[in-house]
């Protein structure tokens, strides 16, 4: 009796070819022949599960957001300790620093570029966006409660702030892993959340 194949586990493991072809040959080099070299399947196999190539895309850059969300929560309901703890995980937390998560981050940023002018792509973007500054929300809060903000002032820009000081954080952590360790990011969050204080 043959085996039965779980459909989902098939498109992941297309979504995380695509991803490998994409930070080996670049997005636009990357193609159905590329993928099932990758994967280990043939082309019609892959065309099969999707119709073209910017269906692979999206299906690919949506389990980025689905991993990196399922990952958040998990993370978020096992967290324990005092409040200024998890202010300081969470922020890290949005850092990447093991194999999967830099892999994801590095295939997200090879999105981004291409979802300007896709709109399936672009609304996609814009979906993680939404998540992200859910993700800020809530450590303004915490910011809030610790006395590291004002609850009076215009938090709107400091969510604003917070964001690009994080997005920066990535982008270094991404380019020059070996400089921006663990131990690194967390003397800059402690230096970013000090200054609050001070401020």
């Amino acid at each position: 009796m043959p085996k039965k194949v779980d459909l989902v586990e098939r498109k992941n493991q297309i979504a995380a070819a695509t991803w490998r072809v994409i930070l080996k040959k670049g997005i636009d080099n990357t193609s159905f022949q590329n993928i099932a070299n990758e994967a280990n399947m043939s082309v019609g196999l892959i065309q099969h599960n999707f119709s073209s190539k910017e269906k692979i895309l999206q299906y690919a850059m949506n389990l980025v957001i689905n991993r990196i969300e399922e990952r958040a929560t998990k993370r978020l309901h096992v967290f324990s300790g005092t409040k200024e703890e998890t202010l300081r995980r969470i922020i890290k937390f949005l850092i990447p620093f093991d194999h999967e998560e830099i892999i994801e981050a590095r295939v997200w940023v090879s999105f981004l570029g291409r979802s300007f002018s896709n709109p399936n792509l672009f609304e996609l973007k814009q979906k993680m966006d939404r998540y992200s500054r859910k993700m800020m929300q809530m450590i303004i809060n915490l910011m809030i409660d610790l006395g590291y903000l004002n609850k009076e002032e215009k938090n709107q820009f400091e969510l604003e702030i917070l964001y690009a000081f994080i997005d920066g954080l990535v982008m270094h952590a991404l380019q020059s892993p070996e400089v921006y360790t663990e131990e690194k990011v967390d003397q800059i969050i402690e230096y970013y959340l000090m200054n609050k204080r001070r401020e």
